[in-house]
């Protein structure tokens, strides 16, 4: 106990802006502040005071997951070094917990942390070890083993043991790992029951990691099921407290894809209601994200989408610059699949200078040009007839290519193929 208090607590000092001490840690502990200040290095906490060592026996695996969710706590206000701490502080977690004498495991709550410790990422091999056969009956004993089916991916099995926990009878931190878990196992098949168990997550732990994974998790699945307005309302909570998260370049990418289903482009509601949510951010992450919409919507084929998030992002960025020709070959490689356009888009996706684009952009530049060459083969097969009727029916099919959704069947192998292209650049 001892040599993990010793490293632990080592980690947290160099790493909390606040003295251990002076903020001592409940069930589970909160964040103060997401850009809380430094304190003078005359200020810095000095260690804590030596535990008792029968105490420390009995009680280490709670403390040692308090210590862990501290620093998961700062990886969820962006500290780098908390992130690349936090597998050598597991890996010494996980050893003194399979190294723990037989008499810790009927505590109850040692049994607890050691659930907790599994679904926070610590791994399966405690949970194993608990309830492997011949093992003594200990507390907790079936939650044990949802747990364990969890992380194994028996999710059938997971859920019929899990499912019907009441996580009101659990400690706070246990509550927050089991209602993830059941939000996770519900969100396919019942995701009303999902966004519930997560509203429930994120009441019970403020300011913690689990509160911004919750969130994260929420907001997708909000998308999924079109609550518009609240989706807003959860997308602006994360992007105003949890912007600098080391999860949320993963959460914008995911959400640039969540908003092109949402098709905002679609009518004026749902754009002001994204209009409402890129404001949250700073002019110069709001034209990333912009860019990584517009991109996103090119491969789902919503092209007003890419249209109205390029032309947003091109107003924020610095002429000739190269987040200015991104957004430029976004909105021509949307405009290709619009016959009104068509022509005008060909001229300007010629018109790019290789030498200026990275390697993902070049690629669907070349992509781009491939589908028109295959789009302008079509039409000179079929050029507009000169009669008055079939003029008409030009100007119809026109006018529907024109609908956010309908592109040229002639396009639609080449799409396929720019989607797969997006799916392996990294934004």
């Amino acid at each position: 106990m001892r040599r993990i208090t010793q490293i632990a607590f080592g980690v947290l000092l160099t790493l909390c802006p606040y003295p251990i001490a002076a903020n001592p840690a409940p069930e589970t502990a909160t964040e103060a502040a997401p850009q809380a200040a430094q304190p003078p290095a005359s200020e810095a906490p000095a260690p804590a005071p030596a535990a008792d060592p029968q105490q420390s026996r009995k009680n280490g695996p709670v403390e040692w997951v308090r210590t862990l969710q501290l620093l998961q706590d700062r990886i969820a206000t962006g500290s780098l070094a908390a992130h690349e701490s936090q597998p050598v502080l597991m890996a010494r977690i996980e050893g003194d917990l399979l190294k723990a004498e037989p008499e810790v495991w009927t505590d109850r709550h040692n049994v607890q942390a050691a659930i907790v410790f599994a679904l926070s990422g610590g791994g399966p091999a405690i949970l194993r070890r608990l309830t492997k056969k011949g093992s003594p009956d200990m507390p907790d004993t079936n939650l044990a083993r949802g747990a364990l089916a969890y992380i194994d991916g028996q999710e059938a099995e997971a859920g019929r043991l899990l499912k019907d926990i009441d996580t009101a009878t659990l400690p706070t931190s246990l509550a927050g790992a089991i209602g993830m878990t059941q939000a996770a196992l519900s969100v396919t098949e019942n995701p009303v029951r999902a966004i519930t168990l997560l509203d429930r997550v994120r009441l019970l732990m403020p300011g913690t990691l689990v509160e911004e994974g919750a969130l994260r998790r929420e907001i997708f699945a909000l998308g999924q099921g079109g609550d518009l307005k609240k989706f807003e309302v959860l997308a602006i909570q994360y992007l105003r407290r949890f912007q600098h998260s080391i999860y949320a370049g993963n959460f914008r990418q995911r959400f640039a894809y969540q908003l092109t289903q949402l098709d905002f482009g679609r009518d004026e509601a749902r754009f002001a209601a994204y209009t409402r949510i890129m404001n949250e951010l700073a002019p110069e992450s709001r034209r990333d994200l912009y860019l990584l919409i517009a991109r996103t919507a090119i491969q789902e084929g919503k092209t007003n989408s890419a249209l109205m998030a390029s032309d947003k992002a091109l107003a924020l960025c610095a002429p000739e610059s190269l987040e200015a020709i991104e957004a430029q070959l976004y909105r021509a490689a949307a405009e290709i699949v619009t016959l009104s356009t068509f022509q005008t888009a060909v001229r300007k996706l010629k018109a790019f200078d290789r030498t200026r684009l990275p390697a993902r952009d070049i690629q669907l530049l070349d992509a781009a040009l491939s589908m028109a060459e295959q789009i302008g083969r079509g039409l000179v097969r079929d050029p507009a007839p000169p009669d008055a009727e079939a003029s008409k029916r030009a100007q119809a099919q026109a006018a529907a290519v024109d609908e956010p959704g309908s592109l040229i069947p002639k396009a639609e192998a080449m799409i396929g193929r720019i989607d797969q292209l997006l799916r392996k650049s990294n934004p």
